[in-house]
């Protein structure tokens, strides 16, 4: 099957060079024979349809080729009614593998960086002064230098393997070797010798031996035999300890096991060219992006294809500056410069909680998350719980309402009472249900916005002033004020993702971690089940019976009678909450796939300080 549908996908591409007046790969005549094995060959269905349409538009531009002109008036060119997807040698297929090298590069140098400083807390720094050995000796090899280093005695005052900057400097040399395949190819030769000859024995090591071997024979006083032996070590060098080279060569062997972990995901050349749905404002339509994914941790754009765009809750601005390209990144303003070598050709932008690595190749840029990813995601975990609660349907929507009564209050110092009195929320029940999970997330960013500039005392007084106005009694506003402060200053801690297909949410209410693939994954709770998969436009569908399926790009609550489900991601990263309106009865929790989690949103304490109110729009 596999068989086939490239050679269909090799023969699109074929007669999509012939539509353009270029000579097909392989010559007129590779064509021709692909199509005749083709017609013959027992194609399924789907790939029977690609082929005939291709084969059309074929047979259409071979027929104009030979059709003698009947018009004095010379014809328009024809359109071809189907494009093919960029080629693996197209501009925007190279650029792409440029910018995914790049990134990949700047994650192996913090990899490398991470092991050569745990490495270099050890007793006798062995692995690290391994490292520095084939990093060293791959380098000369590339300079055509044959004098090989050995792996050098511990302490040596030359390597000076304790300086924290000779360290980086060795890290990232390593991590520079690792980019093309001649230097891995030398890095490996470098580590295979290593391993075989750490250092070189001593030319006299047997003649010392033996004499010292002979000197202990002597019938001599034990005064007198431990001068002569002295005397005779004196007369050569001290050779180095053997009994080194086995601890050598074992973090030899390390040191390999660990490069085929870090080379697994490093990206070679294909002839796949560009991914569907990979490039917002692509030049060819099957590699674009419809719109930019908050969920994930990357983001390529064509910069000559547009002017702006909104991803991670930011604006993005750009326009180009000569060969180069300035980009805003909300208040953020950089230079891309494009005449750097590729290893210098990346910027960090945007505030330290929340950094964007900026690669650029040519017109084409790469926006990746340069932050910690458990505390991205668990910063969306807390909002995810402020939302929920915004949700509630209980008293006409009570923590709706009293959210937007406090936002008026801090935004205006007065509160419309009659408007957001328990009729309004007749509005609310009869929403979409996407429509009123948009409108409580905005009201949970601008009153989050608001409480990063207050202080606590004053957000729990507008909180409960607001509760006073609207006749909700205390406990509502206390419980509405702790969640939002949680949101605003404190992740939500999660356990580390682990793969799995199907997990059962506590009832607690207890955050669970998944590592997403390619295959669907159900969340249970109770009786409902919840499947997450791609749809055909390569986004994370959200299925539940009984329900309109909905996209998961960050963020997402899906509202049940008496429970929300709590959706977060960041990349593969998926955590997944149930939070039930009145808690069902304690059980042990014998299906879950975790253990129980520490540090839940009840156990918080409202300690923090806080600067600054918080805006939404009613």
């Amino acid at each position: 099957m596999t068989y086939w549908a490239e050679l269909v996908e090799l023969y699109e591409y074929k007669v999509a060079d012939a539509l353009d007046g270029r000579i097909p790969r392989g010559g007129k005549r590779s064509l021709t024979e692909l199509r005749d094995e083709l017609l013959g060959a027992p194609l399924e269905p789907m790939l029977l349809r690609r082929m005939m349409e291709c084969d059309r538009h074929y047979r259409n531009m071979f027929k104009s080729i030979h059709a003698s002109p009947v018009s004095s008036r010379p014809a328009a060119k024809a359109v071809p009614e189907w494009s093919a997807p960029a080629r693996a040698d197209s501009p925007e297929s190279q650029a792409w593998e440029e910018l995914q090298r790049m990134a990949w590069h700047t994650r192996l140098k913090t990899s490398i960086l991470e092991l050569a400083q745990l490495w270099g807390r050890q007793p006798d720094r062995t692995a690290l002064r391994v490292l520095y050995t084939v990093q060293e000796n791959a380098e000369r090899e590339g300079r055509s230098i044959r004098t090989r280093l050995p792996v050098p005695a511990v302490g040596d005052p030359l390597v000076s393997l304790h300086d924290a900057e000779v360290v980086a400097r060795v890290a990232s040399g390593f991590a520079d070797l690792l980019l093309t395949e001649e230097g891995r190819v030398r890095v490996k030769t470098a580590l295979s010798l290593t391993h075989e000859e750490p250092f070189a024995r001593h030319p006299d090591e047997d003649v010392m031996a033996a004499r010292l071997a002979a000197a202990e024979r002597e019938r001599l006083a034990p005064e007198a035999r431990a001068e002569l032996v002295a005397a005779l070590r004196a007369q050569y060098p001290q050779a180095r300890d053997p009994r080194e080279r086995p601890a050598i060569r074992e973090a030899a062997r390390h040191l390999q096991r660990t490069l085929d972990d870090l080379l697994v995901g490093a990206p070679t050349n294909t002839m796949a060219g560009t991914p569907s749905n990979s490039i917002l404002y692509a030049q060819k339509p099957q590699s674009g992006l419809p719109t930019p994914d908050d969920g994930k941790d990357e983001l390529v754009i064509h910069l000559a294809g547009g002017q702006a765009a909104h991803w991670r809750g930011m604006d993005l601005r750009w326009q180009p500056i000569g060969k180069n390209w300035q980009l805003q990144f909300g208040p953020h303003v950089v230079l891309l410069r494009t005449d750097l070598p590729p290893a210098e050709r990346s910027v960090i932008i945007g505030p330290a909680r929340a950094q964007i690595r900026a690669f650029v190749s040519g017109s084409y840029v790469l926006l990746r998350v340069d932050g910690r990813p458990e505390e991205e995601i668990g910063r969306l975990a807390s909002k995810a719980r402020a939302i929920a609660l915004l949700l509630n349907a209980e008293e006409h929507y009570a923590n709706l309402r009293l959210a937007r009564a406090a936002a008026q209050l801090i935004r205006n110092g007065t509160i419309d009472a009659v408007a957001l009195g328990p009729a309004s929320a007749e509005k609310y029940a009869s929403a979409p249900p996407e429509t009123l999970i948009a409108f409580a997330r905005k009201g949970v960013d601008a009153l989050i916005a608001r409480l990063q500039r207050s202080t606590p005392s004053n957000a729990a007084t507008s909180i409960h002033g607001a509760a006073e106005r609207l006749g909700l009694d205390s406990d509502r506003a206390i419980g509405l004020h702790e969640v939002l402060h949680i949101a605003t200053f404190t992740p939500e801690p999660l356990p580390h993702p682990v793969a799995h297909t199907s997990v059962n949410l506590a009832d607690t209410g207890e955050f669970r971690s998944i590592l997403l693939g390619q295959d669907p994954v159900t969340l249970r709770t109770g009786e409902r089940a919840l499947t997450l998969r791609l749809d055909y436009k390569g986004e994370l569908a959200a299925v539940l019976p009984g329900h309109a399926a909905a996209t998961l790009h960050d963020l997402l609550v899906v509202r049940v009678p008496g429970l929300s489900l709590m959706l977060v991601r960041q990349g593969t990263w998926l955590a997944a909450a149930a939070l039930y309106d009145t808690p069902p009865p304690s059980t042990p929790d014998e299906d879950g796939l975790y253990g129980t989690q520490e540090g839940k949103s009840s156990g918080h304490q409202v300690s923090h300080n806080m600067h600054a109110p918080y805006d939404t729009k009613n």
